[in-house]
């Protein structure tokens, strides 16, 4: 049988305009999707607030403040030699974590040392954590506050 048989007997219908609206309108939502995602991609690298990014002096400074709060503090008398110690320890590990954009500030003394392995930088924050842990959590620990925080401050000023 011939083709022209079969346009006779069901002749080939065009689609309803609204039909195509529909179509377009679907192009148009995935077109948006595309660009908005192609945007989002491509701002990943920037600073979307428009702040400057913080530099790694000014995150030193930060944490040699608040060592030096934590020591003046526990010299007035605000707090004991044990709280100190935990807040010049928490103040290195945050230093440590945010200018290696790790997870620093999280992690205990063990979890330190097995990442120093892998990043040389955090080996004296490590150390370091070690080193002030029984004076930070043993009930008979009677640490020197300010050896403890010019270790801290050492640790922080010699990080590169």
């Amino acid at each position: 049988m011939p083709v022209d048989v079969f346009l006779e007997i069901n002749p080939p219908v065009g689609l309803d305009w609204r039909w195509w609206a529909i179509a377009a309108a679907l192009v148009l939502v995935a077109l948006a999707i595309m660009a908005v995602g192609i945007q989002r991609w491509r701002a990943l690298g920037r600073n979307l607030d428009g702040s400057p990014e913080v530099s790694l002096t000014e995150l030193r400074t930060s944490a040699l403040s608040r060592i030096s709060a934590a020591t003046a503090t526990y010299h007035s008398g605000g707090i004991n030699a044990q709280n100190a110690v935990q807040e010049m320890s928490r103040a290195t590990r945050w230093f440590a974590g945010t200018a290696s954009d790790g997870d620093a500030d999280y992690e205990t003394a063990a979890q330190l040392n097995a990442a120093a392995r892998r990043d040389p930088r955090l080996v004296d924050v490590a150390t370091f954590v070690s080193d002030v842990q029984d004076d930070s959590f043993s009930p008979t620990a009677r640490p020197d506050v300010d050896a403890v925080a010019d270790a801290a401050k050492e640790v922080i000023r010699q990080w590169r």
